[in-house]
């Protein structure tokens, strides 16, 4: 049955996707047990690149495949199943390789080479007295010959720990909002690089974050990606592919939890009968598939709307790209919610899966801008592109 017009080479890839997925499983389930990179962690993120998904997004001219975002939902709906964290690995690179793009073509060629050989990236922008508020940003680079001297702090610093690749988002000016702001690539073995520990979270443990420090660190001005102050604008693209993988990571989220749910009602008997033949689960099973048919209809239309566009930063991008994110993590925070509670009080054991999917889809109603934020800018784009 399939309610989604997908072609041959889509179904193929979403079909490989759950494959490896289905495969990975074992993996997710012991690497989230340890804070930072085990073996396991390491294990599944090699299999991603082994599949080609951790450089997809990486344009054809330079050895890629230039996916585009109906390649990226489908793989994120069918690897976040498993565990959202290592889903969002794979549009973590992607959102980068959208960043990347936009540099010199030998700084992109350089940096997309090493990625094939297996670097990582962090995507260094929030800081930890700022969040969503970019416009108050502190790290600076001040601008020293042929260089850019990087100082500041940043905090969620994404895949840090083994990033091979930084990119920095740093101010070079005093201009108002967040017009000062610019953004470059580093080595992750430079010197003035000092990253902590990776932080201990409640969900997405398989993408660990850090505090990392740039103390006097020397970047050359061939390494800023675009001209002085316009780090915002070229994140732009690159946020809103981040914004619609977050909502497939989260649609996976909830098709996980309901597949679940559903074969262990189906399994379980209480007075007599199976969980599905009581009408309480009936329902819970009903709205949990209508909502993910419905929140699936709207993340792929809208990596259509993304794929057919000529500028991902477009105003009705961002429209649907913070529509795709607020309602899928709010569908997966209720579905996981649901699935927890058919299984009763064996939902909330710690080696059941639904209840690692349920801190999980906690996380994607908070990362790529909360779900408030998300709210906020529909509002304002929906004055922009209506006059109002």
């Amino acid at each position: 049955m399939e309610l989604h017009r997908l072609t041959e080479e889509e179904k193929a890839l979403r079909d490989r996707a759950r494959t490896v997925a289905d495969e990975l499983e074992p993996l997710a389930r012991e690497a989230d047990k340890t804070v930072g990179y085990g073996s396991e962690w390491t294990q599944a993120i090699e299999r991603f690149h082994h599949e080609g998904w951790m450089t997809m997004h990486i344009p054809e001219q330079h050895g890629g495949r230039g996916a585009g975002s109906m390649a990226l939902t489908l793989v994120q709906e069918q690897v976040a199943r498993i565990d959202g964290g290592l889903a969002n690995a794979i549009s973590h690179e992607a959102c980068a390789a959208v960043a990347i793009r936009q540099a010199t073509a030998d700084v992109a060629a350089d940096t997309f080479r090493r990625m094939f050989d297996g670097a990582l990236t962090c995507i260094a922008i929030t800081e930890p007295h700022a969040g969503s508020d970019l416009a108050a940003m502190r790290t600076v680079a001040v601008a020293d010959g042929d260089d850019y001297v990087i100082d500041g702090e940043k905090h969620v610093a994404s895949l840090a720990g083994v990033a091979g690749i930084f990119l920095i988002w740093a101010k070079t000016s005093d201009a108002p909002g967040t017009r000062g702001i610019s953004v470059f690539i580093a080595d992750g073995e430079q010197t003035g690089i000092t990253v902590g520990a990776p932080v201990d979270t409640m969900g997405f443990r398989q993408l660990p974050h850090h505090h990392v420090v740039f103390e006097s660190l020397r970047i050359p001005k061939t390494q800023r990606i675009g001209a002085e102050g316009e780090g915002l604008r070229l994140f732009a693209a690159a946020l809103n592919l981040g914004r619609l993988g977050g909502g497939a990571q989260a649609l996976g989220l909830a098709l996980g939890a309901y597949e679940k749910a559903f074969r262990f009602a189906s399994s379980r008997e209480t007075f007599g009968r199976p969980l599905t033949g009581h009408q309480a689960i009936q329902f819970k099973l009903a709205d949990m598939f209508t909502g993910i048919e419905a929140g699936r209809a709207l993340a792929y239309a809208t990596a259509r709307l993304m794929d057919e566009a000529d500028d991902l930063a477009a105003k009705d991008v961002g429209l649907y790209a913070a529509a795709v994110k607020a309602h899928e993590s709010d569908l997966a925070m209720k579905v996981t919610e649901e699935a927890v509670q058919i299984f009763g009080a064996q939902g909330i054991w710690r080696e059941n899966d639904v209840e690692r999917l349920f801190r999980d889809a906690k996380v994607t109603q908070l990362v790529d801008g909360p779900n408030e934020l998300m709210r906020m800018r529909i509002a304002h784009l929906l004055g922009q592109l209506t006059g109002d």
